[in-house]
């Protein structure tokens, strides 16, 4: 491990407190009276309506210096506490996938069940962002223009349950170069969540919801108390809320279950040359060959089911390695919850007292606990070896077995009769914040703070088999009185019930109680902030035409920790076969990095002939990590208004992402995958136009015969192969490269337009690519001479895959581009009420990825969750006591096969399944407001029943959930 002598940067502590965030193009306000709960009145919103004071400056996301929000440089797209309220999400993530930027992010629909890689921890319900589909590592994550302690263990990631919904004034989302401003991380930008403060009164609001089937329910309530004091100078605020999720399983959906859902495979029969025949379509009732959940006994050249009858295979497919129908295990069995269990508390605490101008005190403390709790697959026996004398062998399969002299049978068998396997994750989040500010001067203020954020996760594993009950309880004989028991007399009396695993049906759920156990993991992260900063301007020395040079210069301290504690049953090897096979290590990380930052805003001109504004700017961050030593920051801005009504803005910058704790820390650590070999003779044509040549030659090279490698020959090729992920202590920081381009346009009181292009270019990435596409990248280089092919393991003789490695590499490079368009218009009729027309669009034009230096670029536009176009339009009408509310979000179908391989080879699939369908979410609601103090609303989500898309993903373009009605009130004193 590579550790740089530390240079202390500064002794002290600093962050410029981001309290109050405006988007430039943020909705004006009008005088309608609102009944959102709860209002404040911040210089935010004043700084909102174009007619305000031009002269009220705030501190715009992504800049230290306040200044009028119509002069910030960088695009921002940024919604409010009423437009979540609008939306019936209590959901944040959710919510913000509407957001072109971020409609990657993964919301709880995307944590739960089968999404659960075996060997995982605490990642069960997690909703993590993701900015430009650029990873949610590569996200920074502020409240209040803080950092935030992360959620998952190992990473910097931020779980979004953490932040309470009702106590959000606002979401900024900016797209730029923010390393130079907030540090490491933010390469693709940052989302920024503006709380609610100076809370007077007392606030609840509650809602309940439930999909159109009965199922998939939410309860949600919150509860504001506030009081000011000391002549307004004080304030002190409390406040509660609570959100439950009732989960939603894959068999609660039809179309989903069973024999009724179509996955998208190899087809058998395929021929090129013949018209209107596919290598790849849709197929119905797919399974597992080999297994089967009733049961499956091989004895000589005969094939029984577990009940003793013959066995029925399902037909296997030639080029892949599934059957279809049969007595084998139906795959749709296995998707397990796709939405999980909730249950989540926040309780806050926010008060500040201004004693002074020159010293102003704040204090934030937070705790917030959520369980969520999620269902995969079920588990199986691979197989389970059964003595002759076990009472439960059907008669025919121990007549054969005795004929054939054996003692015991084999019995491979998936039990969906034992409760799924699943994981409950208790996560407690405790945050405090110190803030001390005041005026040194008329030009001149200071700001110390520090932030603590600490995550305690609780990862319990559920229904896992204990090796030596179960096999007791498998292990059955006859008792007294022609009873069956377990054989040992030690399990009996433990409390033993015998297991009957020959059939469908029969295992006795009194005998779960024995052998069922939940082995329970902690993790801890741990973050320290301290930072202190002076700014203000030099107007006491010299001003510019446009006005004085506005500065900000600080210093920052900052230490993260991340330890993980495995059960002890799991680290004993203590479960049944492949139940908890992966046999997780302790780990503990943690580094620290000081920093120094500054800022500079120029204002050249303003209020002069064709010249209402014109500024420039720049900042730059200079860091000393103890993990990858120092690093460097800046951006350049400029902003440019020939008349108030128009303004061009335009950034170029300099960012950095330090590697993660796990990236770097992470021990040795068993892992397991199941591959579909990129080899196999149905896969070679995909891919890049290297991976024919290159598996010939891996195959030929290994002693295998490429003409006959299929899954159909290969004995492993349904079961998981073992191998390791482990972190790397060489890795470097990563690089990007970013530059914005855009225009605001006000040609009406009311009216804005943004319109802004953006560019990020990252270099040295750190690529950590699960275990498929570590084999995929493997041959679809041009050369087989690539740190990837190094990371796979293949069998002398044969070829097929016998292992792999997982580890991060500084051998990636990114590039993503596209627009940005946000509209908002509002404004009061004399007769019809007040209108709000929000629309916010998104063009992606470019996502590449570059595996390793001189690889072919692999382009990701168009793919699941990162459409190439999409929009959300949102306009309201508020008429008296009446707000009607819709919003349409749209994208654009994605496709389900890279462009590559259609372009490659014209008979890949049948056209019409080139692309998922097309996301038209309708969702509508209604709030009428009794009086100023109390409201109530309902809607509907999804209106129109749109349903996901047939193949392996279950919430492409939409989540099963399905049409979802909703009904809230609020309330305010």
């Amino acid at each position: 491990m590579r550790i740089l002598r530390r240079r202390h940067l500064l002794s002290g502590v600093a962050l410029l407190a981001a309290t109050s965030v405006q988007a430039q193009v943020a909705p004006p306000t009008t005088d309608t009276p609102t009944t959102d709960t709860p209002t404040t009145d911040t210089p935010a919103s004043a700084a909102a309506d174009p007619a305000a004071d031009p002269a009220t400056e705030i501190v715009v996301t992504g800049s230290r210096i306040a200044r009028p929000d119509y002069e910030a440089p960088n695009p921002i797209v940024s919604f409010s506490a009423a437009d979540l309220q609008k939306s019936g999400n209590t959901n944040v993530t959710t919510f913000l996938q509407r957001v072109p930027a971020l409609t990657n992010s993964r919301d709880s629909t995307r944590t739960a069940g089968n999404a659960q890689a075996d060997g995982s921890f605490g990642q069960v319900g997690l909703n993590l962002l993701d900015l430009r589909g650029l990873g949610p590592n590569r996200t920074l994550v502020l409240v209040n223009g803080r950092r935030h302690v992360a959620g998952q263990p190992d990473t910097a990631a931020v779980d979004i349950n953490a932040i309470p919904t009702d106590l959000i004034e606002r979401v900024d989302v900016l797209t730029g170069a923010a390393s130079a401003v907030y540090g490491a991380d933010g390469v693709s930008g940052v989302v920024n969540f503006v709380m609610k403060r100076d809370f007077d009164g007392v606030a609840a609001r509650s809602q309940f919801g439930i999909s159109e089937r009965g199922d998939a329910a939410n309860r949600f309530a919150s509860l504001i108390a506030g009081r000011n004091f000391a002549d307004g100078r004080g304030n002190l605020t409390l406040a509660y809320e609570y959100n439950a999720d009732q989960p939603l399983a894959n068999d609660g959906r039809a179309y989903l279950a069973r024999n009724d859902r179509q996955y998208f495979v190899n087809l058998d029969n395929y021929d090129p040359t013949r018209v209107g025949s596919y290598k790849i379509g849709p197929v119905r009732d797919l399974r597992y060959p080999y297994s089967s959940n009733q049961g499956i006994v091989y004895i000589g050249d005969q094939t029984f089911r577990g009940d003793g009858a013959v066995y029925t295979p399902g037909r296997f497919l030639q080029n892949d390695g599934y059957s279809v129908g049969g007595d084998d295990t139906p795959v749709a069995g296995y998707i397990g919850d796709i939405f999980p269990r909730t249950r989540r508390h926040a309780v806050n605490a926010l008060t500040h007292y201004d004693a002074s101008d020159a010293f102003k005190i704040s204090l934030e403390g937070k705790f917030v606990q959520s369980t969520v709790t999620s269902f995969g697959g079920y588990g199986g026996n691979y197989p389970a070896t059964i003595a002759l004398d076990n009472p439960y062998i059907p008669a025919s399969i121990l007549a054969a077995a005795t004929a054939a002299g054996l003692s015991s049978v084999d019995v491979n068998r998936n039990n969906f009769d034992i409760p799924r396997r699943g994981e409950e994750d208790r996560r407690r989040t405790y945050r405090g914040v110190v803030d001390v500010t005041g005026r040194i001067s008329e030009h001149a203020s200071y700001d110390v703070s520090y932030t603590y954020g600490q995550t305690d996760v609780r990862a319990t594993k559920l229904n896992d088999r204990l090796n030596d009950r179960f096999l007791n309880a498998l292990d059955a004989v006859r008792g007294p009185g022609g009873t069956i028991v377990c054989r040992s007399a030690d399990a009996r009396a433990a409390g033993c019930v015998p297991v009957n695993t020959f059939g469908g049906k029969t295992v006795d759920p009194a005998s779960f109680g024995y052998f069922l156990s939940n082995p329970a993991s902690d993790a801890r992260l741990t973050q320290h902030v301290a930072n202190a900063s002076l700014n203000g301007d030099f107007g006491q020395f010299f001003t510019l035409p446009g006005g004085p040079v506005a500065f900000a210069v600080g210093g920052e301290y900052r230490r993260e920790s991340s330890s993980f504690r495995p059960a002890q049953a799991i680290t004993d090897n203590a479960f049944y076969q492949y139940d908890e096979y992966i046999l997780p290590t302790p780990s503990s990380g943690h580094f620290d990095v000081w920093e120094a930052f500054g800022e500079l805003n120029a204002p050249i001109l303003k209020d002069v002939p064709f010249a209402s504004l014109l500024s420039v700017g720049a900042a730059g961050r200079y860091s000393d990590y103890s993990t990858v030593g120092s690093t460097r920051a800046y951006q350049f801005n400029g902003i440019y208004a020939p008349i108030r009504e128009i303004s061009f803005r335009g950034s170029y910058g300099r960012s950095v992402r330090a590697p993660n704790i796990g990236e770097i820390f992470r021990p040795q650590t068993g892992s397991s995958n199941f591959f579909s070999d990129p080899c196999y003779l149905g896969n070679r044509t995909l891919g890049t136009q290297f991976r024919t040549a290159n598996c010939q030659t891996l195959i030929t090279g290994a002693g295998g015969n490429p003409a006959t490698f299929t899954a159909q020959n290969n004995p492993n090729a349904t079961i998981f192969i073992p191998g390791t992920q482990q972190g790397n202590p060489d890795l470097r920081a990563e690089v990007a490269r970013t530059w914005t381009a855009g225009v605001v346009v006000r040609p009406i009181s009311g009216l804005s337009i943004g319109l802004d292009w953006y560019d990020i270019r990252l270099r040295d990435a750190i690529n950590t690519p699960d275990a498929n596409t570590i084999a995929s990248l493997c041959v679809d280089q041009p050369t087989l001479d690539n740190a990837y092919c190094n990371a796979i393991g293949r069998e002398r003789g044969t070829g097929f895959i016998n292992g792999y490695v997982v580890q991060p590499q500084n051998v990636a490079a990114f590039r993503t581009a596209g627009a940005e368009l946000n509209i908002a218009y509002r404004f009061r009729t004399a007769r019809m009420g007040a209108f709000d027309i929000r629309l916010v669009g998104g063009y992606l034009d470019k996502l590449e990825q570059v595996a390793t230096p001189g690889a072919i670029a692999e382009d990701n536009v168009d793919q699941p969750f990162r459409p190439k176009y999409t929009f959300t339009f949102s306009p309201s009408w508020t008429a008296g006591a009446l707000t009607l509310s819709y919003n349409l979000r749209w994208q654009d179908g994605v496709r389900r096969f890279a462009k590559a391989d259609t372009d490659a080879n014209p008979s890949l699939v049948d056209p019409r399944y080139f692309r998922y369908k097309e996301l038209w979410q309708h969702d509508v609601q209604a709030e009428v407001a009794v009086d100023q103090r109390f409201s109530f609303y309902g809607g509907v989500n999804n209106l129109a029943d749109q349903k996901p898309d047939i193949g392996f993903e279950t919430n492409v373009p939409i989540s099963p959930v399905g049409r979802y009605f909703y009904a809230g009130a609020k309330v305010r004193y």
